[in-house]
């Protein structure tokens, strides 16, 4: 089945790492729910990645095709699923992620959700908006490399 989420929502966290997910993101999660999540610290940013089980499953498989014999493999694989965790939505709609995994990705009480391709991205809603600024120019630059595949010195 594919996944696909949309939009970005500003949720609360409490003391006990409980998530309360608004109701449209839960209906988009509807096909998924059942077979859980697994949650995890993003190993480029700050903040913390939501997968439906059946995308993690598929991260897996990947990750196990590779050498247990190559040590950076081993490292690899160590850091990229640092914080792991299998998680539920109650049946309030809370999503519960233990608090030394919230604090992974200085996460307190203000969250933002955000999805970015098959995995939502959860994060501390302050480091979430310094991490979307950006000029006109670096905007530019990101279309242009990512969407164009022109390097900076093609589009000058």
């Amino acid at each position: 089945m594919n996944i696909f989420f949309f939009g970005t929502f500003n949720c609360k966290a409490d003391a006990k790492g409980r998530i309360m997910l608004p109701i449209a993101l839960r209906k988009q999660m509807e096909s998924v729910i059942k077979e859980g999540f697994y949650v995890k610290k993003s190993y480029y940013k700050e903040c913390l990645e939501l997968y439906p089980a059946q995308e993690w499953i598929k991260i897996n498989d990947e990750l196990d095709q590779k050498s247990r014999y190559d040590e950076e493999v081993d490292d690899f694989i160590r850091m990229f699923t640092t914080g792991l965790r299998q998680v539920d939505l109650d049946n309030t709609g809370r999503l519960l992620i233990p608090k030394e995994v919230m604090a992974m990705a200085n996460i307190k009480k203000e969250v933002k959700i955000s999805p970015i391709r098959k995995h939502l991205e959860i994060w501390d809603v302050d480091i979430y908006n310094k991490a979307i600024e950006a000029t006109k120019e670096r905007k530019k630059e990101l279309a242009n490399k990512v969407m164009l595949g022109k390097r900076e010195e093609d589009v000058s």
